[in-house]
């Protein structure tokens, strides 16, 4: 038995993947810390299907209890959950 820590690998070294900037699916924001999407992204044919898949990994990670060391922008989240982005 692993006590998580292999899960917890596993989703660390995916999570790390999924924000590689070769993919150009995110970039960080202005902060340095956050990601949002990258508007550049139609530049890699197959985005939807990674975007739909990190979706899925997300989730996922959520229901497994396991926190992924990667943060969105505040608007992204907005957006995610459907409220209204207010600046």
């Amino acid at each position: 038995m692993d006590a998580g820590g292999l899960t917890r690998e596993w989703y660390s070294l995916l999570a790390r993947e999924m924000f590689n900037p070769n993919y150009a699916l995110f970039i960080q924001a202005a902060n340095g810390v956050s990601f949002q999407p990258n508007t550049m992204s139609y530049v890699n044919s197959e985005h939807l299907q990674f975007f739909k898949f990190i979706g899925r990994i997300i989730s996922k990670a959520l229901c497994d209890s396991q926190y992924l060391e990667v943060y969105f922008t505040r608007s992204f989240y907005k957006h995610i959950l459907n409220q209204e982005v207010t600046y």
